[in-house]
C-alpha cells in the first residue's frame, strides 16, 4: 500500500509540533485565568474577614436593644470611638493577629454585661458608646465619613464600630452602625 503525498505532508505537520504563536496564546490565556483566579481568591477572603465585623455588630446591637428593654437605656462600653483604649479586645495588631473576645480589659466588664461574646478568636476590635436623649451621638472618628450625622438625638442611642487592618498597610478597614439609623457605613473594604 502506497502512502499518498498529502498523507505524509500532514504526518510532517503533526509532527512538528506547536508553533510559537500557538504556545504564546495558550500562556496568554493561562496567564489571565491565573489573573481572573487570584483576584477572586482575594475577594473571597476579604468578604469572609468583613462578615465576622458584620455579625458581631448584629450582635452587639441585638444586645444593646435587650438590654434597653430591661433598663430602658443603653450601656456605654466604651468611653468613646476613637481611642485606642476604648476597642475591645485589647489588640495590638487588630486585622493581623486573632484574639480572643475575652480578657482582663477595663472595657470587659461592660461588654460582659452586656452579654456580648463571640463564637471564636476576632481579627477586628470594637466599641459602642451611648447616650441619652437630647445628647450628640459619638462621632465615628476621621476615619470613615458619614453625611448627615446628627448633633442631637431624639431619643436615647448607641453607636457601635469595628476596625481593622485587615491589608497590613496601615489602613483601617472601619464599619459603623448607630441604634438611630438602620444602615450600617463601611469605609476601606
Amino acid at each position: 500500500m502506497q502512502v499518498s503525498q498529502s498523507m505524509r505532508k500532514a504526518r510532517r505537520v503533526a509532527a512538528r509540533g506547536f508553533t510559537m504563536i500557538e504556545l504564546m496564546t495558550v500562556i496568554a490565556i493561562v496567564s489571565v485565568l491565573a489573573l481572573i483566579a487570584t483576584f477572586s481568591v482575594r475577594k473571597y477572603i476579604a468578604s469572609s474577614k468583613t462578615g465576622e465585623a458584620i455579625e458581631m455588630i448584629g450582635s452587639i446591637k441585638a444586645a444593646q436593644e435587650s438590654y434597653k428593654g430591661e433598663t430602658f437605656t443603653y450601656l456605654a462600653v466604651s468611653p468613646d470611638l476613637t481611642a485606642s483604649d476604648s476597642f475591645y479586645p485589647p489588640n495590638p495588631k487588630p486585622g493581623q493577629q486573632k484574639m480572643n473576645f475575652a480578657g482582663t480589659a477595663p472595657t470587659q466588664v461592660g461588654w460582659q454585661q452586656l452579654g456580648v461574646n463571640s463564637s471564636g478568636p476576632v481579627l477586628f476590635v470594637y466599641a459602642c458608646t451611648a447616650g441619652t436623649t437630647g445628647t450628640a451621638p459619638s462621632s465615628p472618628g476621621n476615619d470613615i465619613t458619614i453625611g448627615n450625622w446628627p448633633s442631637t438625638a431624639s431619643g436615647p442611642w448607641y453607636v457601635v464600630k469595628a476596625k481593622a487592618d485587615l491589608s497590613g498597610n496601615g489602613v483601617n478597614t472601619v464599619f459603623v452602625s448607630p441604634s438611630f439609623s438602620g444602615d450600617m457605613y463601611s469605609a476601606n473594604n
